[in-house]
């Protein structure tokens, strides 16, 4: 019998059966018990029903007292782990002429049976995908960075692999071998290979459990994520100076657009994704609800936010809302769907608005270039350089807590007993609004 289920009791190897004659079937002890121990040519039998089939397997233990004794203890243990669930015909009965017939028969009635060795990763994983994404469970983004990751990288390295050939070494080599491949011209970084095995652990989790494996499964027993830089290490954010400057070169239909950036702290996606009903004027709020991100497909597309978080209600203070009336004048213009809009009314493209205009002005402002989430980083940095309170910051930028403000941006504190409501910012910002006039 299978140690994992009867670590208890001494280990019975149950081989194949043997025929009796008639009178030898009728002897058994404890009729009244589910199940039965019988002596068939001396030896000790159980005779159980599994999966409405009669079974009787020998123990190969001569009839005796102990012996007989011993044997109804583990039927016992048979019998419970089938109300449970847990028996599996093959653990306990390895030698069985029956085993394989019941492991196929098990496979169907449970959907599970199969060993880790029995199953393709490749064949799993794609099953897994399409349950996850029929689920709503996740964002359509997050189910494209999967499939990405599933496509480029897990398929081709692990597609012939069953989940038994996955340990340690295995990822190891994995590592060498995504860090020579190169997509797009750039190699991955260790934070990309740590993203890669997120989706590669839970599928490896949701197979034992599919399969019954359950926790004597563990492929990633002594393997530990890579080292990460710390993401935020490229943070520059523009002085007031440098977006004053930026602010006077930019054409008059994106001055607006980048003063909004600058003083609210907005994701870009969610900037463009802005609707003219999100902003209340008669109590100076804007309701942040939708970004721009992406399909499971990779396609561009209108969607929830990065989070709860950023699901947020923002009180507009003097330096956000100036900036919106204006956009508000170039909108009328247009009449178009989104708030913020292209000088033809339609959708902001952020790589048409980076390469023709951003570039563009940052070279004749003379600051260096800085991609355009720095307008964001600014936000944040600013705001504490004036003292303005963490939570606040939080707040409007949609993030949990203080946490990441205080970890991220903490060094850029200069007054730590400011002001909390943005008005101490405000004042910064005031003498760049002359240039959207």
């Amino acid at each position: 019998m299978a140690k994992s289920l009867y670590s208890n009791n001494k280990i019975i190897t149950f081989p194949q059966n043997r025929t009796g004659d008639a009178a030898s079937r009728k002897t058994g002890l404890n009729k009244n018990r589910e199940g039965s121990v019988r002596k068939i040519n001396g030896k000790v039998y159980v005779d159980f029903m599994y999966l409405d089939e009669r079974v009787r397997e020998s123990s190969q233990l001569d009839w005796t007292a102990e012996n007989i004794k011993h044997v109804r203890e583990q039927l016992d243990k048979i019998i419970l782990s089938i109300k449970s669930g847990q028996f599996r015909f093959s653990e306990v009965f390895p030698a069985s002429k029956k085993k394989d017939y019941f492991a196929e028969k098990e496979r169907l009635l449970f959907g599970s049976g199969r060993m880790p060795g029995e199953v393709n990763f490749t064949e799993y994983a794609m099953q897994w995908y399409e349950l996850l994404k029929s689920s709503g469970r996740v964002s359509k983004r997050t189910l494209w960075g999967y499939n990405s990751y599933i496509e480029n990288y897990l398929v081709p390295y692990f597609g012939e692999l069953t989940f038994s050939d996955l340990n340690k070494a295995v990822f190891d080599q994995f590592v060498l071998w995504a860090k020579n491949l190169s997509l797009r011209g750039q190699s991955i970084s260790n934070e990309t290979i740590n993203k890669i095995f997120v989706p590669m652990k839970i599928i490896c989790k949701d197979a034992a459990i599919a399969y019954g494996w359950q926790s004597n499964f563990n492929p990633f027993f002594g393997f530990k994520r890579l080292p990460e830089g710390n993401s935020y290490e490229n943070i520059q954010p523009f002085t007031l100076a440098e977006q004053a400057s930026i602010i006077k070169a930019l054409p008059a239909h994106w001055k607006p657009y980048f003063m909004f950036a600058f003083s609210s702290g907005l994701r870009q996606g969610e900037q463009i994704a802005l609707q003219p009903d999100d902003i209340d004027w008669s109590r100076n709020l804007l309701r942040v609800k939708r970004a721009l991100t992406r399909d499971d497909n990779g396609k561009v597309m209108m969607g929830e936010t990065k989070n709860k978080y950023s699901r947020r209600i923002i009180k507009l203070t003097e330096s956000m809302l100036k900036p919106l009336i204006e956009q508000n004048k170039i909108r009328d213009k247009f009449d178009c769907q989104y708030f913020f809009c292209s000088p033809t009314g339609d959708r902001v493209h952020a790589s048409n608005l980076r390469r023709r205009f951003w570039k563009s002005a940052l070279e004749d402002a003379g600051v260096p270039y800085r991609e355009m989430k720095q307008t964001r980083h600014s936000f944040a940095t600013n705001a504490l350089s004036c003292g303005e309170n963490p939570l606040w910051i939080a707040k409007v930028m949609g993030h949990r807590d203080t946490d990441m403000i205080i970890r991220v941006y903490g060094k850029y504190i200069e007054d730590v007993g400011g002001r909390t409501d943005g008005s101490k910012l405000d004042g910064q910002y005031n003498g760049l609004m002359g240039n959207l006039e």
